[in-house]
C-alpha cells in the first residue's frame, strides 16, 4: 500500500474540486472564498453561525473572514443580527437571495455526473473512509469536527427519537436541526444513547 500516492490522489482530487470552485466564483462575479461561507452557513446550525464559527471551519484569519463577510452582506447574500439572549453575540443568516445561490451551486459545480461511475456500495466505502480520514486528521491537528448533531455525543432524545434536546445548552432542538453541523460537536465516546425525559 504506497500511501503517499493516497495522499497525492486526494491533494489532486482537492485541487480539481477548487478549480470549479474557483469557475463558479467566477461566473458570478465572487471570490471563492465567498462561496466557502455561503455553503457553511447553508449547512450550520444556530449555535455556529457567528463570523468566530465560519473562520474557524475554513480555517482562515478573523479579518479574511470579516472582509468575505462584507462583500456577501454588501451584495445581499446574507444579513447579520444579534443575539436576543446576549446582544454582544453576532448571527449570520442567508437571505432569501444566498439560499437560492447555495442551490444554484450545487447545480453548477455538476458533482453528481462525477459520482456516476460509482456503485452505490463503492460510494458508501469512499464515505466512511473519507469521514475516518477527516476525523483523524480533526483529531491530529487539534480542529472541531464541525459534525452533525444526530453524530454528537451532547445530542439528548427521547427513546421514541421524537424529542431532540442540545445536551450543552440544554435547548429543544427540531428533527431537521439535528442534521445541521455544530461547532461544538464531539463524537460519543461509547455507544451508549443519551435519553430526556418527554417533557
Amino acid at each position: 500500500m504506497d500511501k503517499q500516492k493516497l495522499f497525492q490522489l486526494l491533494e489532486r482530487v482537492g485541487t480539481l474540486l477548487r478549480a470549479e470552485e474557483r469557475k463558479s466564483a467566477t461566473t458570478l462575479n465572487l471570490h471563492p472564498a465567498h462561496l466557502q461561507v455561503l455553503r457553511y452557513l447553508a449547512q450550520c446550525n444556530r449555535y455556529s453561525d457567528t463570523p468566530m464559527a465560519v473562520s474557524e471551519y475554513l480555517g482562515t484569519t478573523k479579518g479574511t473572514t470579516s472582509q468575505s463577510l462584507l462583500v456577501l452582506q454588501r451584495q445581499g447574500y446574507l444579513r447579520k443580527k444579534s443575539d436576543p439572549k446576549d446582544r454582544r453575540v453576532v448571527h449570520l443568516e442567508l437571505t432569501p437571495k444566498g439560499r437560492a445561490l447555495t442551490r444554484k451551486l450545487a447545480l453548477l459545480a455538476n458533482k453528481e455526473k462525477t459520482l456516476a461511475g460509482l456503485a452505490t456500495a463503492e460510494l458508501q466505502v469512499t464515505q466512511q473512509v473519507l469521514e475516518r480520514l477527516l476525523c483523524d486528521l480533526q483529531k491530529a491537528n487539534h480542529h472541531r469536527t464541525f459534525g452533525q448533531c444526530h453524530t454528537c455525543r451532547y445530542l439528548l432524545t427521547t427513546h421514541d427519537k421524537q424529542l431532540f434536546r442540545c445536551g450543552l445548552t440544554q435547548e429543544l432542538l427540531r428533527a431537521e436541526e439535528t442534521l445541521k453541523i455544530c461547532q461544538d460537536h464531539a463524537f460519543p465516546s461509547s455507544s451508549r444513547s443519551l435519553e430526556i425525559a418527554a417533557n
